[in-house]
């Protein structure tokens, strides 16, 4: 089965932020019968910090780290990687492994990079049950989609730090709760846009575009939808995505014009030869 990865975060009862990492593959599959065990490996990240200063190559080594765990385990058998959790103090990666896995390969692996302070331990987990915590719910795959769209806009070139008009489409079941929404929304400051119309669906005929004008950074989009997401959930509402005109910087269009330029008469001159 493919990887369908998603990522997204979540606040714990101790107000501990958590960012999640998951691959939603096996999220409406029954998972396989022959991967019973739960294998966590965590990484304190005060020791990566101490070796790297800086953000990138920090990144960098966690992610060659990464690499190195991920051979380990397999060499000792079947694995599937389920996904990462990352707190402010530590990096906890975690795989499903057959009952008869072995581990000296991880162990040796573990001997070898003393310097991170790695720990692991293996579970019985036949249910998946760790699986299904780190499965998001309802708001968290809307988390999942606004970190594609951002990093789409991203890597078209988009400065995503640039206000512009982002707007919201909302359904509702019927045309009061639409009206009333409608009232509260413009009272939070969103500014309904009369011009545009959404896309009904059977069970949610009626439909409202809204906007605000501010940034689609990550956590702004994430705090918007939040917000959207909670008060439509006790207005007989579905929150149905957003969306934005880019806002690509000056020379980053001139570059692009370039390549294109360069690239048709790259294709003239071919063609002419």
């Amino acid at each position: 089965m493919p990887d369908d990865w998603g990522f997204f975060e979540r606040m714990t009862e101790s107000k501990e932020q958590m960012r999640i990492l998951v691959n939603c593959a096996w999220k409406k599959e029954t998972p396989p019968s022959e991967l019973t065990r739960l294998l966590s490996i965590t990484i304190n990240l005060y020791s990566v910090r101490s070796r790297q200063k800086k953000k990138a190559a920090m990144i960098a080594e966690l992610e060659k780290l990464e690499q190195r765990l991920e051979e380990a385990v397999l060499a000792g058998g079947e694995a599937f990687y389920a996904g990462r959790i990352n707190t402010p103090k530590r990096l906890e990666y975690y795989y499903y492994i057959a009952s008869d896995a072995v581990l000296e390969p991880l162990e040796n692996m573990i001997r070898e990079h003393q310097g991170y302070r790695l720990q692991y331990y293996a579970k019985p987990d036949p249910q998946w049950e760790f699986y299904r915590f780190m499965m998001p719910d309802t708001l968290e795959e809307l988390f999942i989609h606004n970190a594609q769209m951002v990093y789409a806009l991203l890597n078209r070139g988009d400065d995503i730090r640039q206000p512009r008009n982002v707007y919201h489409w909302l359904l509702f079941r019927d045309s009061d709760d639409r009206m009333m929404m409608r009232m509260k929304l413009e009272g939070m400051g969103y500014r309904i846009e009369e011009g545009k119309s959404g896309e009904p669906e059977p069970d949610y005929p009626y439909p409202l575009v809204i906007s605000r004008y501010e940034d689609v950074r990550l956590e702004t989009v994430n705090g918007r939808v939040d917000e959207l997401y909670r008060v439509l959930g006790g207005g007989g509402g579905k929150y149905d995505g957003w969306g934005s005109v880019m806002k690509q910087p000056p020379l980053y269009r001139l570059r692009q014009w370039a390549k294109k330029r360069l690239g048709i008469q790259r294709l003239s001159g071919r063609t002419k030869s």
